[in-house]
């Protein structure tokens, strides 16, 4: 008899072709994520589940204020699969909050309708700073491992599941703060004139946020993202001295939990290669940064998430559909690219636009 050598390349194109083509969304995105080759870019957005969906004001008009929604995992983890549901995004992104964990650790957060997060401003003292709690997750925000696990029941693994939380600097930032700001006053004053103190305030934070992070993966979160909102705030060299310590040891946590991991910078184009160097899997860019100068900068250490500027969805199909062409067109075909917006969908985002988006992306061929 004769014997079988071995299958030709040409083969083994054609059954890779062939798995690809029956690639779940979960799959899809899991592949690229690790620069592995996939059928079409994966693809959700950023603040997706939210108010420019008519099915979401409708769950919001019943549940009152936003934290209330974070709060009951029945209603978060509704409004988790309504954009799944309606566009087929091959991500899941839980509803939540990058404060939530900050409420565990002590600090009082409360969202006034229209004006954003407000909460009570964390005295720089070390006193204060200690007294900051090291929450147990399960015990102070088990309704998140609650949604995550309901939405996994319905998406089976059909989608990835994203959990989240925020970098450490921008945790802190909204502590010292007390909210958002523009200039950062109470942040940068402590980190100038007391690093080391700052630098305790950052690992505190990272200690709280990695078994919040956990408590995610086990309940089933595919992935996980880390938003560093604040951080383009800072140049390159005060933020490789100060805030890259803290950032690559969280990132470090949660890839150890054997789930990829992104890192978003907003306005953080000066420090693509430092996002890169904290050892995530994808580094997420916003609508400001070439794909092709990424590319070039970081080489292939990392898979590349973004980058449409949101802002090109606010007006017709036509425009917000050409958009997601162009942006498709500049990463190009080779593996490892996310399809996202440069930053969260606009609350006046018509829904049909999101839709002709979701159609370029979902039949979307690199060449």
């Amino acid at each position: 008899m004769r014997s079988r050598g071995p299958v030709s390349a040409k083969l083994r194109h054609t059954m890779e072709d062939e798995r690809m083509a029956t690639l779940s969304g979960r799959e899809r995105y899991l592949r690229a994520a690790r620069r592995q080759p996939v059928d079409r870019p994966p693809f959700w957005v950023m603040r997706q589940a939210g108010r420019y969906l008519p099915e979401y004001r409708a769950v919001r008009a019943k549940a009152g204020g936003f934290l209330e929604m974070v709060h009951n995992p029945e209603l978060a983890s509704e409004v988790t699969l309504q954009p799944i549901r309606r566009f087929g995004m091959d991500v899941a992104v839980i509803f939540s909050d990058i404060l939530v964990p900050v409420a565990a650790m002590g600090v009082p957060v409360a969202f006034d309708e229209g004006l954003g997060p407000r909460l009570k401003a964390l005295e720089p003292t070390r006193e204060a700073i200690e007294s900051l709690e090291a929450f147990d997750p399960e015990e102070k925000t088990p309704f998140v491992a609650e949604i995550i696990r309901r939405v996994k029941q319905e998406l089976g693994d059909g989608a990835a599941i994203m959990g989240f939380a925020g970098a450490p600097f921008t945790t802190c930032s909204y502590m010292l703060e007390g909210g958002s700001s523009r200039e950062f006053p109470a942040t940068r004053r402590l980190m100038h004139s007391d690093p080391q103190l700052f630098s305790e305030l950052l690992e505190r934070t990272t200690d709280a946020l990695i078994p919040y992070l956990g408590m995610q993966v086990f309940a089933g979160a595919d992935a996980l993202q880390i938003f560093d909102s604040w951080g383009g705030t800072l140049d390159a060299e005060t933020w490789r001295r100060h805030v890259f310590p803290s950032t690559e040891r969280l990132v470090a946590a949660a890839k150890a939990l054997g789930v990829p991991v992104t890192l978003y910078g907003s306005g953080a184009d000066h420090l693509l290669e430092a996002l890169a160097d904290a050892g995530p899997d994808v580094v997420s860019l916003d609508w400001r940064t070439s794909p092709a100068s990424a590319r070039a900068r970081v080489g292939e250490r990392v898979a590349l998430q973004g980058n449409m500027d949101p802002g090109r969805a606010l007006s017709t199909p036509e425009v917000a559909a050409e958009a997601a062409r162009a942006t498709l067109t500049a990463f190009g075909s080779a593996p490892g690219h996310i399809f996202n917006f440069g930053s969260g969908i606009s609350r006046h985002t018509p829904p049909e636009c999101m839709a002709a988006v979701s159609e370029v992306v979902k039949h979307w061929r690199p060449s």
